[in-house]
Order: structure tokens, then C-alpha cells, then sequence
């Protein structure tokens, strides 16, 4: 549970949540979309890339370009080498087998979070890489897997950081500073590569929390901050700078969408 109080300490704002219902928190600062921002040219509802013609490593929704929206310095955060993909806008309604309903629009994983797919399976979930990476997923004596982990809040970035022996990390990123959250807790998912036999269905997900200084916003002021000033008024800010934040901080991000390695392009 510590992974999950890290999250819920940058929360600025108390959630009422409902499964599969998204809920807005609302204090004084505004709602952050949890689809605002842009890598390349992306389409943020449906997650879809469209490679541009200048510099097509650049522009395209790379794991890669994804990190780079929350750190400048690539040996703080990565993607272990594992990692082909990562859909944030994971487009099934993941319940357990048994629970499965007549309702054929539901695609049911059993009660696992990490599941072996086969290579043709993989456009079902992430279709953008299968259109990228086209028969280079297919490698002998390899498996591949749906990593699915839970998005604690919107928006909330997703990296998963380690595959080991039995075990898989997922990195939680969160904007550094004040800032509201939209609540909808759905699963996110990673496509894996193993070729190691390092994991399978009964594998271990542990999580951990980074807080970014590039996706970086404005701090609260102090109690006594608040009194040192004039009468407060609409003209008077809550809120200051976060020295924490690096000089090249944005406060936008495209958190979700689909994302694949770059290398899947060769």
C-alpha cells in the first residue's frame, strides 16, 4: 500500500469515486485534462500517431518522447528494455472470467494482470504497434505479455520501469506541485517482450512514485504566507512558483494514448 499513498499524498483534493465513472475533484485550481498536451502529432482521443514527414523519430509516439515529458535526464526514468508498448487508453473493460456477462463488446482477461497474448493478438490492444512493428514481434522462443496496472488518478504518467525474475515495476508519475485530479481508475496495460522466461501470470507488480520536475506547476503558499499579505482578494494568488521545478517546466503532458518503441519502426 505504500506505492498507492504516494499517489494519494500529491492528491490535492478529496475524490468521490465510482468504478468505471470518471469524477471531477474540484478545489481552486482547475481540473487538469487528462488529455492535454502533445508529443508529435497525436491524436489525443483516440491515441492514434500519424508520423510526420521532418523528422519521423522525432515526432512519433515513442516510449522514448513519452519519458522525455517528465524528466530531462534519460538515467532517472526509463523503460526497461522489455517494454514494446504501452496503451494508456487501454481500449477493454478488463473484469474477472467468471464475472463475464452476454455483453460481446466486453473482451474479459481472467484474474490475472499479466497475461500472455499471441503476436496476432496484439492488434486488438495495441494496434498502433502492430502497424509499426508488422511480423518483427514474432521472435522465436519469446512470449509476449499484457502488463495491466491501475491508473491511480488522471493525470497520472505510467512507466514500467523493471522486468526481473518473477517480478515487474511500475513507476507512478505525478506533476510536481498543486494541481487537481480526475478520478476514474481504469487499467492502463504494457506490452512485454519475454524472452528470458523471467515472467508469467503469477509474477509479482510492485509500484513506486516519481515526482517529475518538468511536468511541474505552482506550489500552495504557506498559512503564514497567506496572512503576511493584504486583505485577500481575487487579484491575490493562492499559489507560487515551485522551486522544485526545473527552468524548462511545462504543465501539460499526453499521459495516455498509445506509445511503442522507437527501434519497432527498423
Amino acid at each position: 500500500m505504500q506505492n498507492k499513498n504516494f499517489i494519494a499524498a500529491r492528491f490535492a483534493a478529496i475524490c468521490s469515486v465510482s468504478v468505471l465513472a470518471f469524477v471531477a475533484c474540484t478545489n481552486n485550481s482547475t481540473v487538469a485534462a487528462d488529455m492535454e498536451g502533445s508529443v508529435g502529432d497525436i491524436n489525443q482521443q483516440t491515441g492514434n500517431t500519424k508520423i510526420l514527414n521532418e523528422d519521423p523519430v522525432l515526432k512519433i509516439a515513442s516510449l522514448e518522447n513519452y519519458v522525455a515529458q517528465f524528466t530531462d535526464d534519460p538515467n532517472e526514468l526509463s523503460f526497461d528494455s522489455h517494454v514494446l508498448a504501452y496503451n494508456g487508453n487501454f481500449p477493454r473493460i478488463v473484469i474477472p472470467q467468471d464475472s463475464l456477462n452476454a455483453n460481446p463488446n466486453i473482451i474479459a482477461f481472467d484474474n490475472s494482470p499479466i497475461t500472455e497474448i499471441t503476436t496476432s493478438e496484439v492488434a486488438k490492444y495495441f494496434p498502433n504497434t502492430a502497424e509499426v512493428a508488422g511480423n518483427r514481434l514474432n521472435q522465436e522462443n519469446c512470449k509476449l505479455y499484457i502488463v495491466q496496472a491501475n491508473d491511480a488518478a488522471q493525470p497520472t504518467g505510467h512507466i514500467l520501469t523493471k522486468v526481473s525474475q518473477g517480478q515487474v515495476e511500475v513507476t507512478e508519475v505525478v506533476r510536481g506541485g498543486f494541481y487537481a485530479v480526475t478520478c476514474a481508475f481504469f487499467p492502463v496495460a504494457f506490452l512485454v517482450q519475454d524472452c528470458e522466461g523471467l515472467i508469467d501470470r503469477n509474477s509479482q507488480i510492485t509500484y513506486k512514485g516519481f515526482t517529475s520536475r518538468t511536468w511541474c506547476g505552482d506550489i500552495m503558499k504557506s498559512d503564514d504566507e497567506l496572512m503576511a499579505g493584504d486583505s485577500l482578494g481575487l487579484e491575490q494568488s493562492f499559489y507560487k512558483p515551485n522551486p522544485n521545478c526545473a527552468a524548462n517546466a511545462h504543465t501539460d503532458v499526453s499521459a495516455y494514448g498509445e506509445w511503442f518503441r522507437a527501434d519497432l519502426m527498423k
